[in-house]
């Protein structure tokens, strides 16, 4: 198998896969020419302007065959060259183009699930800001490009094949031992922290709030509070909302359930709370951003 002409596939995920640990989105390939318009009007779900930027609720995973550019997020901005990879987290500003001078050929793909989003929060990644750590790069791009084109064979038959191919990808950059302790103010053990991550990220879609969780760990609520901030960067509502908001922003991207039913299956408990959650977070209002450029198979509802 091999890869002769860009391409770029949604890729259905239905309920059952929905609720597996790892699971791809989209997946595609391009080549730009020096000089030629990025983003491409060609591919209007994929479409962003360069001075807005833009948000995913999903990581994205992009690997720079040939040419360069470059990559911004609100806290970096980077040179990419042949041979880079990049990784953008779920709800992370960021925008990204070729040089106008070399171009590029670029492999992506896009996932979610609890298992990419635990090592997310147990910052089992390896990077350089935003780029990955990849030793083996040569093994890393044969990968790359073996699972690409597996998926353009049958892009609409999305399996646990392609999610194990990508999480072999995501291998090549995952640290081998969980990283150390949250603290040590109280010694507190990391693992604490990781359990209560977990509990969010399995159960918020019900009626789960702080004083749950700190149940759930057996600590003090206050104490929790201030040993997930320092182990996450957010506080625990933080963390419950930003996932309900992201559990909402795929249900509005990828299916047509009505919003009403949206906020709550997203775990929120009113309409009104959803939405002023979701507009703090993507800067703009359910209904606009599922009238963005559509899905196939989308409706407005």
């Amino acid at each position: 198998m091999s890869l002769t002409q860009p391409f770029r596939h949604a890729l259905p995920v239905n309920e059952a896969l929905f609720h597996e640990p790892f699971y791809l989105t989209h997946a595609g390939w391009e080549k730009i020419l020096p000089g030629e318009r990025y983003p491409t009007r060609d591919a209007p779900i994929f479409y962003f302007e360069w001075r807005e930027g833009r948000t995913l609720p999903e990581f994205c995973l992009a690997l720079n065959v040939a040419g360069s550019g470059e990559f911004e997020t609100r806290e970096h901005r980077q040179h990419l060259g042949a041979g880079d990879a990049f990784l953008f987290r779920p709800g992370e500003w960021h925008r990204h183009r070729p040089s106008t001078k070399t171009g590029w050929t670029l492999m992506w793909i896009h996932f979610n699930g609890d298992r990419p989003l635990h090592w997310l929060h147990r910052d089992a990644f390896r990077l350089e800001k935003n780029i990955p750590v990849i030793e083996h790069k040569k093994l890393f791009r044969a990968q790359f490009e073996h699972l690409l084109a597996s998926i353009h064979q049958q892009p609409s038959a999305n399996s646990a094949n392609y999610s194990l191919q990508a999480g072999g990808l995501l291998a090549h950059f995952l640290r081998d031992q969980p990283v150390g302790t949250a603290s040590n103010e109280s010694g507190l053990p990391d693992e604490l922290v990781k359990t209560a991550v977990e509990y969010i990220w399995n159960y918020s879609h019900d009626a789960v709030d702080v004083p749950a969780v700190a149940e759930k760990v057996k600590i003090a609520r206050r104490t929790l509070d201030r040993r997930f901030k320092a182990a996450t960067g957010r506080s625990v509502l933080d963390e419950i909302q930003f996932c309900r908001v992201s559990r909402a922003a795929k249900l509005l991207q990828e299916t047509m359930l009505p919003i009403k039913h949206i906020v709550h299956r997203a775990g929120f408990r009113s309409d009104e709370h959803f939405r002023l959650v979701f507009h703090k977070v993507f800067g703009k209002s359910p209904q606009t951003y599922r009238k963005q450029p559509e899905m196939p198979g989308r409706a407005d509802r």
